[in-house]
């Protein structure tokens, strides 16, 4: 394939991952975005990708007339260059689309659910890198082991499934379209109630995504989530099922850290195989396996992916440790789901024992935080203190604010004392005020929250006043 290639949305992860691997590919590539930010803005300026913050139909003339528009899941359906796109018979396709013509010859894996995705498919992306079978991947964040949020590989082509829509013609979710050899599914409750009402509809693709896998594929399903293992039951090909409760297939067992690694083991086929992982938590352990057995699967060497989870540096902003400043530990994590908020806290407390932690969130989008809301009571059970800003509504710009942080801090009153702030500088000023050492600053954020993290330890190296 080559020509000139027009990318709407290029500044999110996966569709800026396609331009880069376009590129790379003898395309000649631009595109749009609105309200784009850092890293994936610099990383195609440094690239020397063409692209422009604004949606615009003269977008689609100002670098030439583009032989393809692709356009990614964040285009609304009122976006004015799609429409133009659309209007002047220009081919489109989605970026899922984009990517399935560029892997249609290879061996295809989706890694789904509602929590774990990016980490779970960048993991099973390093062990295959480490075995040498050059895997391609597409995920929704860098692999800080790999670079990147895709490469097209030679190897296996690992795939972040989102649930989310594909484009503005095709409300389906994006995993529905890969239809992979393999693919596991993590955990499944309800997200995205913008676009799934109600757990059943949110259910659905995921029965579909099992019932249509093919006769000789592989589902991996977490067993220590009745929804996912559910899905068994709807799905004609293998099963694998892996967890912690009785007749997993794949039985993980223990969970301490040492040594900045936690140590499990994984029990299968009568074989038992001890694990040392970077991450921590019992969710990590778990979204570790699902990636062994995914590899396994491809025909990796067992014990070389084992290996790999002792080097694995993961993908960017989960659970990264950026640093440490005074006795001070800063970690910034994307956690923006009550479910994910509460994870990744344990993980903190079982990496950093007797710590104090303090938990700085953002809550993203007023439809999830509505609607979830009342998840907010326990899912800062295991914090000291929590620092909440203000809601990112994300793709809900502009729509009416129907809740607030502040409806967040009263459930999560019981759990620690809370403080709202209306911005990040008046958190890091917070922050500054009450941090000491031995405490762990736990930066939970889709958004990032005007890169408070960095913020944060840059703050914490300046002199401090108290």
């Amino acid at each position: 394939m080559s020509g000139h290639v027009h990318f709407l949305g290029i500044c999110g992860y996966a569709v800026s991952g396609a331009a880069l691997v376009a590129r790379e590919q003898g395309w000649r590539v631009s595109g749009s975005d609105d309200q784009a930010y850092p890293p994936t803005t610099d990383i195609l300026t440094a690239a020397g990708v063409d692209w422009v913050d604004g949606s615009d139909a003269a977008n689609l003339e100002r670098w030439g007339v583009p032989d393809l528009v692709v356009v990614g899941n964040q285009t609304r359906a009122g976006n004015p260059e799609w429409l133009a796109a659309r209007d002047r018979g220009l081919p489109l396709c989605s970026e899922i689309e984009f990517y399935l013509r560029l892997t249609a010859d290879r061996h295809r894996i989706a890694v789904c659910g509602t929590h774990g995705k990016t980490t779970t498919s960048s993991l099973l992306a390093h062990m295959l890198d480490a075995c040498g079978m050059d895997p391609g991947f597409r995920l929704g964040s860098t692999s800080l082991d790999l670079g990147g949020s895709a490469r097209l590989g030679t190897g296996p082509f690992v795939f972040e499934g989102d649930e989310y829509t594909t484009a503005p013609w095709d409300s389906r979710p994006k995993f529905l379209h890969i239809k992979p050899a393999a693919a596991c599914v993590t955990r499944l409750e309800l997200d995205h109630p913008d676009v799934y009402p109600t757990l059943d509809a949110y259910r659905a693709p995921f029965i579909e995504l099992a019932q249509s896998m093919p006769a000789g594929g592989l589902l991996v399903l977490c067993a220590d989530d009745p929804e996912c293992a559910a899905l068994a039951a709807h799905a004609e090909c293998r099963v694998i099922t892996y967890g912690s409760v009785p007749g997993a297939g794949w039985r993980v067992d223990g969970g301490a850290d040492r040594d900045g690694l936690q140590h499990f083991t994984v029990t299968h086929d009568g074989r038992t195989d001890a694990v040392a992982l970077t991450f921590p938590g019992r969710h990590s352990a778990l979204n570790a396996t699902a990636a062994l057995i995914l590899a396994a699967d491809t025909g990796a060497p067992l014990q070389a992916c084992v290996a790999a989870c002792a080097t694995f540096s993961g993908p960017a902003r989960r659970f990264e440790v950026l640093g440490e400043v005074g006795g001070i530990t800063v970690v910034d994590d994307y956690a923006h789901h009550p479910t994910e908020v509460e994870v990744t806290i344990a993980a903190a407390r079982q990496r950093y024992p007797g710590a104090r932690i303090i938990a700085i969130h953002t809550p993203h989008t007023y439809s999830r935080t509505r609607t979830l809301i009342d998840e907010y009571e326990h899912s800062f059970s295991g914090a000291d203190l929590i620092v909440l800003g203000p809601i990112e509504a994300a793709r809900e710009r502009g729509m009416e604010a129907t809740v607030s942080s502040h409806d967040v801090a009263a459930r999560a009153a019981a759990t620690a004392p809370v403080h709202v702030v209306d911005s990040s500088a008046e958190a890091i000023g917070l922050i500054e005020r009450l941090s000491r050492p031995g405490d762990v600053l736990l930066v939970l954020s889709l958004g990032g929250f005007d890169k408070i993290a960095n913020r944060l330890v840059t703050a914490l190296e300046a002199p401090r006043v108290r």
